[in-house]
């Protein structure tokens, strides 16, 4: 086939947007197109603490995706409503590794950006006036994603996540070292500099075992 279009059974989508969300992978040529609850168009009556919950999810996610894999930001990452095209159809079909919870959208995206597949959001409409609209504790949802987020980058690239920032802090503990002994004596720069050298050994050293830990992807 050459468009899968999946959408959640809660009533919140309207489903004949799915002929939208077709229309903008073949205008666009995206390998996922996201009906995005967050882009400009878009009109929702999410509860406002929901949407902070989701702010909270996105920047993370997004921030992931762009360490780890150099891939663009998506604003709304846990929209139920998708439509992917035949290259993504086949990886997703093939991987055993998907979560069949509520981060299986997490898995997807971080599974893409892997393949270097792109991304494109187009708006939709959702409604949260339907009933049983919410099943899920929004605390344990937000813990399971936050825990994917995490493990998903810290597994795929650790090397990214957590050796370029312990590299950084080895490098800032160098300098301080060199400042200080060109006549700085503030009594703050030796603890500076230990704790500099402790995290960033720490990270790379962290790093360098999951690497070894992970099995390739391969």
């Amino acid at each position: 086939m050459d468009h899968l279009v999946v959408v959640d059974a809660d009533g919140q989508h309207d489903p004949t947007e799915a002929l939208e969300l077709v229309e903008t992978q073949r205008s666009t040529g995206g390998d996922i197109v996201i009906g995005s609850r967050f882009v400009e168009g878009s009109q929702t009556d999410m509860p406002l603490y929901r949407r902070a919950g989701l702010g909270v999810i996105n920047g993370l996610t997004g921030a992931a995706l762009r360490l780890g894999y150099s891939a663009e930001r998506v604003a709304d990452t846990q929209s139920g409503f998708r439509a992917y095209n035949a290259e993504a159809i086949e990886l997703l079909a093939c991987r055993a590794d998907l979560s069949d919870g509520m981060d299986a959208s997490l898995d997807i995206l971080f599974h893409a950006a892997d393949e270097e597949f792109t991304f494109t959001e187009t708006p939709v409409d959702v409604t949260y006036n339907v009933a049983e609209a919410n099943t899920h504790n929004p605390v344990v949802h937000g813990s399971v994603l936050v825990s994917n987020i995490v493990g998903r980058a810290l597994s795929d690239r650790p090397g990214r996540v957590l050796g370029v920032p312990g590299s950084i802090c080895l490098v800032l503990g160098v300098l301080l070292t060199s400042v200080s002994l060109t006549g700085l004596t503030l009594a703050v720069v030796p603890v500076l500099v230990a704790v500099l050298v402790l995290t960033g050994s720490g990270l790379l050293g962290a790093a360098l075992a999951i690497g070894r830990l992970t099995p390739s992807s391969e």
